[in-house]
């Protein structure tokens, strides 16, 4: 299964815009490369609330940064190696 790709809110704009300029929701999903239901539901969102922006999402913060946690799992492929 390939990874799941996030629209940008440049993305989800172009969307909103081509949906409302009559561009069926089969061909915004192929020109921005999701699946349809994507489109789907973000039309959807766009039409309850207005807004195309990402909703907050609940979850522990993150306490280190991308570079720390490469750094780390680096340290513990050296660690298991001469180990």
């Amino acid at each position: 299964m390939p990874p799941r790709r996030k629209l940008s809110d440049l993305d989800r704009g172009r969307a909103i815009g081509w949906l409302q300029d009559g561009v069926a929701a089969r061909q915004v999903a192929q020109r921005l490369a999701v699946a349809p239901s994507v489109i789907i539901r973000l039309k959807q969102r766009f039409q309850a609330t207005g807004r195309v922006q990402e909703r907050q999402r609940s979850g522990r913060p993150r306490v280190t940064t991308q570079r720390e946690d490469r750094f780390i799992q680096r340290q513990l492929g050296h660690a298991t190696k001469n180990g």
